[in-house]
């Protein structure tokens, strides 16, 4: 039951490598035989923001159980954790190719579809870290798309910068006190399993954070604790504040080692700053042709809307947007490929600028297609319950999260040499 509606002229465009065909095959068919179904079954909630949540404005319980119904699908057919290397069970693919797969997956639009693959909430790259004994018990289920987690590093008064949080932990005896609250995490009302940053060593710099996962259900009301629900911009119901009142941990439930969660974070939001690169494609080609089809199908007096050159002009842009962020993505990846592979620490500077870059480029340019895209749809584009609205809704949200665009241009500008350091550049004083 393949959609024709999600074809236009820009998938001549895409040229996905010839070994790839039978995994974008694959979720092809997950999409039409598990993805499109449920879509359909709930229509009547993912078109109507009153039905997308449930009475506490959390998202409703059909809707989690339907993506966790597409998550273990993808994962069965090794789609879910493709972005994973296969000792961990994944798929293997490098960045380039993750790039194709992803631009698939969202190019569907923004329904269910994106639980095909591993987001904040799924198997993340930190599982690399994971020691024998946390795999069958976290790492197995989570890469099959089995569980969920969730993963709490921003704090209410700590956001990009890592150094201001205040979550922390200390020993006593063989355990671990972890004590603190995260703020604005997503997945934090379901999520089976929480990896959490905390602070262990306190002025120890890179050395002083230290990650910890354990199961959610077990914790709860031992220390662990769920908080209020955020009314986000997109109304996801999805996220919320979790808190830690001297909850007790054994050794056993540390990622890597006390000490490597600095730079286990820096993998991670690398990850996703990387990952931007097939999402937003992927939504912004969605987006054109959605324009596409509005301004050949809406009449404005005797001709369709697209004759217009303003309109027209506006096409382009979108295209060029689009090309330009997808080109940069696609070298940018080939790049991380080269000495491979992308998650392997430390990083070269100028491959941490090119990362940067590449969220920076694709945050921006996907905010751009989905501003014109709802302006081409005038009336209907600023009507909620639409995709295009949701999607611009989510263009401006993606600038904030994986470290702000203004922080994506202070790394850009550091590793060109531009960090000054304040001590040394204090005005002297008059003999």
């Amino acid at each position: 039951m393949t959609d024709n509606h999600f074809e236009g002229p820009l998938d001549e465009e895409l040229r996905p490598p010839e070994h790839l065909a039978d995994t974008l095959a694959t979720v092809q068919d997950l999409y039409d035989d598990v993805v499109a179904p449920r879509n359909e079954a709930l229509a009547h909630r993912l078109a109507d923001e009153t039905l997308y949540l449930d009475g506490e404005g959390k998202l409703h319980p059909e809707i989690i159980a339907a993506r966790r119904e597409i998550m273990a699908a993808a994962g069965e057919k090794g789609i879910y954790s493709a972005h994973l290397p296969e000792s961990l069970g994944g798929g293997g693919l490098n960045r380039e190719e993750m790039i194709y797969v992803e631009e698939k997956v969202y190019g569907y639009g923004c329904k269910l579809n994106p639980a095909l693959l591993s987001w904040s909430e799924g198997a993340t790259p930190r599982l690399l870290y994971c020691h024998d004994h946390q795999r069958e018990q976290f790492v197995d289920p989570l890469v099959r798309g089995l569980k969920t987690s969730l993963h709490g590093v921003t704090e209410s008064g700590a956001g990009s910068n890592l150094f201001d949080m205040k979550t922390h932990a200390v020993r006593r005896g063989k355990d671990w006190v972890l004590s603190g609250a995260k703020a604005y995490i997503t997945n934090a009302f379901d999520a089976d399993v929480a990896q959490i940053l905390a602070i262990t060593d306190p002025g120890a710099g890179r050395r002083s954070f230290t990650y910890f996962m354990f199961d959610t259900r077990e914790y709860l009301d031992k220390g662990y604790r769920i908080g209020r629900v955020y009314q986000t911009m997109f109304g996801d119901g999805y996220t919320g504040e979790i808190f830690f009142d001297d909850m007790v941990l054994p050794e056993s439930a540390v990622i890597g080692e006390p000490g490597q969660g600095f730079d286990i974070a820096v993998m991670s939001f690398n990850y996703t700053r990387m990952r931007r690169a097939g999402m937003c494609s992927g939504w912004s080609k969605y987006l054109i042709h959605q324009s596409l089809n509005r301004v050949k199908e809406r009449q404005i007096g005797d001709r369709p809307l697209g004759a217009n050159q303003g309109i027209q002009w506006k096409i382009a842009d979108m295209y060029l947007d689009w090309l330009q962020a997808r080109s940069l993505s696609l070298e940018v990846a080939r790049r991380i490929d080269t000495p491979g592979p992308w998650y392997r620490l430390p990083r070269p500077k100028d491959e941490i600028r090119e990362i940067c870059a590449l969220k920076v480029s694709n945050d921006e340019s996907f905010y751009r297609v989905a501003d014109h895209a709802l302006q081409i749809h005038g009336g209907l584009g600023v009507m909620r319950n639409t995709e295009v609205n949701k999607l611009f809704q989510i263009a401006r949200n993606l600038r904030i999260p994986g470290g702000t665009d203004e922080v994506q241009r202070t790394t850009i500008a550091e590793t060109l040499g531009l960090r000054f350091d304040a001590s040394k550049s204090a005005p002297k004083k008059d003999a």
